[in-house]
């Protein structure tokens, strides 16, 4: 016997039908007819790998779609919780809101009370600095243009037309220049100290009419005051 020889080799057919056949190669048994060919060592391990992708494959796809319910429940998760939440702070804001509004309805009550009563006070203050201001610029411009005076008492002459006229008192300065204007009524007029440049004072058989500057002066401080809120 040959010592070199190889020892024979046992195979078991994977794909035979009859589980207990062997095959024994290298031995010097005689040829055995196999009714299906006998798998080679490449192509089991082909089919074992083919068989471990088809695993691999099917875990993956399951860890998939394991993968996009989760994330679809955190989404939804997300959105509701992202909702209570914008909800709340729409609550919180809108409260803010309120608040605010109405701190400024109170503060804006409380400006206009505070202003009625400053208004209130500085009203006849007002009217008198109107009143003052108006009778030293009024009696200014009638000092420098006597025409005025001649306007104010042809003013008042119109006032007592229909009446007899016994004269027009007015400031001496202003004498001439006032009996020139009237024309024919200038025969009327009189020179009177007690008369201020702007105005006059119509003597009539049946009273007086006074057109003073004064007194018209006093007539639009009564309406500064009324609007000022004084009696």
């Amino acid at each position: 016997m040959n010592s070199s020889a190889k020892p024979p080799r046992i195979i078991r057919s994977t794909r035979a039908k009859n589980q207990d056949d062997v095959f024994i190669v290298g031995a010097s048994t005689p040829a055995v007819p196999l009714d299906t060919p006998v798998a080679t060592a490449a192509q089991l391990i082909a089919a074992a790998e083919a068989r471990a992708a088809a695993i691999i494959a099917e875990a993956e796809a399951q860890a998939a779609s394991i993968r996009a319910a989760a994330t679809a429940e955190v989404a939804t998760a997300a959105s509701a919780a992202a909702e209570r939440a914008f909800a709340e702070g729409l609550a919180r804001a809108e409260a803010e809101a309120h608040q605010l509004l109405q701190l400024l309805r109170t503060a804006a009550q409380e400006g206009i009370a505070i202003r009625d009563q400053i208004a209130a006070t500085a009203r006849p203050m007002l009217a008198q600095a109107v009143t003052l201001a108006v009778r030293r610029i009024v009696g200014a411009a009638y000092t420098a243009d006597p025409t005025l005076t001649t306007a104010a008492c042809e003013e008042a002459i119109r006032a007592a037309a229909g009446q007899e006229l016994l004269s027009i008192r007015v400031h001496p300065s202003v004498e001439a220049a006032v009996t020139a204007a009237l024309g024919e009524l200038g025969a009327y007029v009189r020179p009177d100290e007690a008369v201020e440049v702007g105005g006059c004072i119509v003597d009539l058989r049946n009273g007086t009419i006074d057109a003073t500057l004064d007194a018209r002066l006093d007539l639009a401080q009564l309406a500064i005051q009324r609007a000022g809120g004084q009696a």
